[in-house]
């Protein structure tokens, strides 16, 4: 999951059973003032391009880029589509944020857990038209285990403003709902599942983007696509690219990949031979207090194996798992909201001694942190942008109190 700092008007809650989930998803909900007070909206970040903490950056012009960190200069559309894999007989629920033009107005994006459970963000508007300046750069997100498709859109929404298009599928059979209702599978399913998921919304992406008339058309450039993902889903981008074997299946790896982003991964599942055959650009995001899925061995064995090159390493200082999703401003927001069962509030508050406290770092800090080199990343390796290259160096990552930073480019 993720947060950002904005707030929005807070609705009713709904069944308390579902409610659990937004231990790994989100919530909105009355306030006990009657509504008067606002709750946490999973969107982007307020930092404004002059305020940033990132290390100067310049286009081959010498130009000032947008800072990698702040709202960029589109305004942001999401739409919710099914996409169907009709050989795995699989609908997916996907989440689409893309470049608006600087004139789009219209009413918020919804996020929504059930009819009476839900949030509008404050950064993404629904469905406005898409901006014509593209064909814009792909990526994918993919969730931890868990969770949702929009549990990051701290990052997705500030991704999609400075010009990506970005999807983010549910992965069915290991969301939030899904160990809710019973409806969960095992990990090994999930593993080839996930993997599969994430090529195939591509492959769909790539369809509507040339079908004439689609919404989607023409806004893709097949040439430039990434994949990301926390957690499970830092598994998931890397077996994308690498492709992955089990008893279940085997998937080839995805050759449209041109870029990987890691974060807290999980990578216990994928091999040193299938790590070794990822040969595009990569970046490792973790947390030095992070317990469930450790630096050692998560995040040191891809380190050491993988092949792609430049291959970069950042580890937050006293980021915890819990720092790369909204759990902090979930206990933050559980007690201001009437009716809340108890039951809730404990089990978010369990969840959050991965990454909330004193003993971990500021979550917003850690959200921006991450935001400045995984768009950097992004923005140079997927999107072909000069003038963030230097954000990915000792010397530019050094301004940054709070990483340790490593990198190889042979």
């Amino acid at each position: 999951m993720s947060r950002a700092p904005h707030s929005v008007r807070t609705h009713r809650v709904a069944a308390a059973a579902l409610a659990v989930t937004l231990g790994l998803g989100g919530l909105a909900g009355c306030s006990k003032d009657d509504e008067a007070g606002s709750a946490p909206n999973i969107a982007t970040t307020s930092t404004s391009p002059d305020a940033t903490t990132a290390p100067s950056a310049t286009d081959a012009s010498g130009a000032k880029v947008v800072a990698p960190e702040a709202v960029g200069p589109y305004k942001v559309g999401r739409q919710v589509i099914t996409m169907t894999d009709t050989a795995r007989n699989r609908p997916l629920t996907v989440d689409v944020w893309y470049p608006a033009g600087v004139d789009a107005t219209g009413a918020a994006s919804r996020y929504t857990f059930t009819p009476t459970i839900y949030f509008d963000s404050k950064a993404a508007l629904d469905a406005p038209p898409i901006a014509t300046d593209g064909p814009f750069p792909l990526v994918v997100y993919s969730h931890g285990s868990g969770g949702l498709r929009y549990v990051a859109s701290f990052f997705t929404e500030v991704l999609a403003s400075h010009g990506f298009v970005v999807i983010a599928p549910d992965h069915t059979g290991n969301t939030a709902v899904d160990e809710i209702t019973g409806s969960a599978v095992p990990r090994e399913e999930n593993a080839v599942n996930r993997v599969n998921d994430a090529q195939f919304v591509i492959t769909d992406m790539l369809q509507r983007n040339d079908t004439a008339g689609d919404f989607f058309a023409g806004s893709v450039d097949p040439d430039r696509i990434g994949i990301t993902g926390h957690s499970f889903g830092g598994f998931t981008s890397l077996a994308t690219a690498s492709g992955y074997s089990n008893d279940i299946a085997t998937v080839p790896g995805d050759p449209r990949i041109k870029a990987v982003v890691a974060m807290a991964p999980y990578s216990e599942l994928i091999s040193d031979e299938e790590l070794i055959a990822i040969d595009v650009p990569t970046l490792l995001l973790t947390g030095t207090k992070d317990t469930t899925t450790p630096i050692e061995p998560e995040t040191v064995r891809p380190w050491e194996n993988i092949a792609g090159r430049p291959l970069f390493r950042v580890d937050l200082t006293d980021a915890g798992h819990q720092s790369f999703t909204d759990i902090c401003e979930y206990q933050r927001l559980l007690p201001t909201i009437a009716e809340v069962p108890e039951v809730l509030i404990s089990t978010v508050d369990k969840l959050a001694l991965a990454g909330c406290g004193d003993a971990f770092i500021d979550e917003e800090r850690a959200h921006e942190i991450s935001n400045i080199f995984v768009i950097s990343f992004l923005e140079t390796y997927v999107a072909g942008t000069s003038g963030y290259d230097n954000v990915l160096t000792k010397d530019g990552a050094s301004i940054i109190d709070e990483v340790t930073f490593s990198g190889v480019d042979k």
